[in-house]
């Protein structure tokens, strides 16, 4: 199966399969836009997209046709509910009606929902999602187009949940713990919240990223690739040449502290247990040097850059923080 994840600064492809309980991954491709091609999860230059696919699909000698798209877009509606462990015929309509009075029983929207849990108390922990039809079928369209067959149409939140429940991060386990994950993503940042094992939580904000690297590009005079920004040295303690640089990096992450630091607040507040383990990153700009280190003395928490997920197998030396979102919408449960 083909996973492709539509990131706001690139496409990443993925192919692989789900069997047992273990995504195994057998390729990986992805190409940086040249442009504005996906804006807040709507395609906007379906040529561009279309050629950069089959780019990645015939450099990476990739032969599956059952394709999952994945995305991330502030148009998309999630709230999480505590519902009776009923019958699922039932209980799909009782998380429709629910939806139903957030769009305002709007039926351009299309909705969805998945049981993340179950509470002291027997009832469920209900991720529900509504996103705009307009938007699925443009995804839809466009892998009809590339002669790929629509399988499912996920969702960052769902994806990252499935892949990152109840399994090793990085060889630790958190059964008993909280942590965050936090998906630094080029027009969003993504947070995500575990209580025992399981997320409990999902929050997206606007990326402090684009603006970051625009004052970067003033400053260098010169336009900001993935490349430059993956060799930036973003440690505590060091002074680039140029001191306003400096000054720039230190205030990028202090402002990823800042909202990092608010979801550790919330979590703590709707959990049982009153600290945060640890925190990891995810995304293309977690590739930076030292950010973990950066964040780790901002923060006065652990935080580690995602290298290993304990129900995933990849090619060796593939950076799996690139690719979390693609691998997740590999599970099909």
């Amino acid at each position: 199966m083909l996973s492709i994840d539509f990131g706001g600064k690139k496409v990443c492809i993925v192919e692989g399969n789900y069997r047992n309980g273990t995504v195994a991954v057998t390729a990986i491709g992805e190409i940086e836009y040249p442009s504005e091609v996906v804006v807040n999860g709507n395609i906007t230059d379906r040529p561009a997209l279309s050629f950069l696919i089959n780019e990645i699909i015939k450099k990476n000698h990739m032969k599956s046709k059952d394709t999952v798209a994945t995305i991330n877009s502030s148009e998309i509606i999630a709230r999480e509910f505590k519902l009776p462990d009923i019958k699922l015929q039932d209980l799909k309509l009782l998380v429709s009606n629910e939806m139903s009075r957030i769009t305002k029983e709007d039926s351009g929207f299309l909705t969805d929902f998945v049981v993340t849990g179950v509470t002291s108390d027997k009832m469920l922990n209900i991720s529900a999602y509504a996103v705009t039809s307009g938007m699925v079928e443009s995804y839809y369209n466009l892998l009809r187009e590339l002669k790929l067959i629509p399988t499912a149409f996920d969702l960052h939140a769902n994806s990252m949940s499935k892949l990152l429940s109840n399994t090793t991060i990085n060889g630790d386990t958190h059964k008993d713990k909280n942590f965050i994950v936090v998906d630094i993503g080029y027009s969003k940042l993504s947070f995500y919240g575990f209580t025992n094992g399981f997320c409990r939580f999902t929050r997206t904000e606007v990326s402090p990223v684009q603006e970051f690297i625009r004052e970067i590009e003033s400053i260098i005079r010169l336009d900001v690739t993935e490349k430059y920004m993956s060799e930036l040295n973003l440690s505590p303690e060091f002074e680039h040449e140029n001191p306003v640089l400096t000054d720039t990096c230190k205030y990028f992450i202090y402002r990823l502290s800042e909202e990092i630091q608010k979801y550790i607040q919330y979590l703590i507040m709707n959990s049982e247990s009153k600290s945060v383990e640890k925190i990891y990153i995810c995304g293309g700009i977690a590739s930076g040097k030292e950010m973990d280190t950066a964040l780790t003395d901002s923060l006065k928490i652990q935080v580690e850059r995602l290298k290993k997920i304990g129900r995933l197998s990849v090619p060796e030396n593939c950076n799996v923080a690139r690719i979390c979102n693609a691998v997740g919408a590999l599970i099909r449960q």
